[in-house]
């Protein structure tokens, strides 16, 4: 396992928390490896405002081989959520990673979809824990906002912060994207008896139809 952490933090604002930090990341490395391969991978964890609010944590996967952890150490919800979410977070990143190793995130709609999809539901197969925004939209919304993706799923060019993050001025619901991924990735899981895991190289066009 090639794995290598680092913990940029000339501000000293990690320092309080860095010892739980290294604790968690390494536990869910050990959990992430028995799934998928944890190989020539670089992950840093620096302390930034750039998190999910109700969390005080978020990542974010540069490419093949480069995982970014994001630690608010003033966000409130820090203390409350840190021993969930850097776990779950760092495992739906790995996912990408490892993604973007084979088929790629890819540059459209409906490739966004099933990645995003399939890295939440890792979330649930590494860790057991299902993320708040990938259950935000009722079934009732997740079938409405499906029909408004259709004719946009190949566009060359599309607004992924509106699908993802919600846009008020489009009618799009916050974690639009996420929930609409998670539930098509996990109709298709379940129906082919596939894992996020034994499905991260499966092509997004396997996923509709």
């Amino acid at each position: 396992m090639s794995l290598h952490f680092h913990f940029p933090d000339a501000g000293g604002q990690l320092a309080p928390w860095l010892p739980q930090l290294r604790e968690l990341l390494i536990t869910a490395a050990d959990r992430v490896a028995t799934l998928l391969p944890l190989t020539q991978l670089d992950v840093v964890t620096y302390a930034t405002d750039a998190v999910i609010p109700e969390l005080g944590v978020n990542g974010f996967a540069e490419g093949r081989h480069l995982l970014h952890m994001k630690i608010d150490p003033h966000n409130p919800h820090l203390p409350e959520h840190i021993e969930t979410a850097v776990p779950a977070l760092f495992a739906h990143e790995v996912h990408h990673c490892m993604r973007e190793r084979s088929v790629g995130y890819g540059r459209t709609l409906r490739t966004a979809l099933v990645s995003e999809g399939l890295a939440c539901r890792f979330e649930v197969e590494a860790m057991g824990h299902t993320p708040f925004y990938a259950t935000a939209l009722t079934a009732e919304q997740i079938s409405a906002m499906t029909q408004r993706m259709l004719p946009v799923l190949d566009a060359p060019w599309y607004n992924h912060p509106a699908w993802f993050f919600g846009s008020p001025a489009e009618s799009i619901p916050r974690h639009c994207g996420y929930s609409v991924g998670f539930a098509l990735v996990g109709q298709y899981l379940a129906r082919h008896q596939l894992s996020a895991s034994t499905a991260v190289n499966v092509p997004a066009e396997a996923f509709f139809g």
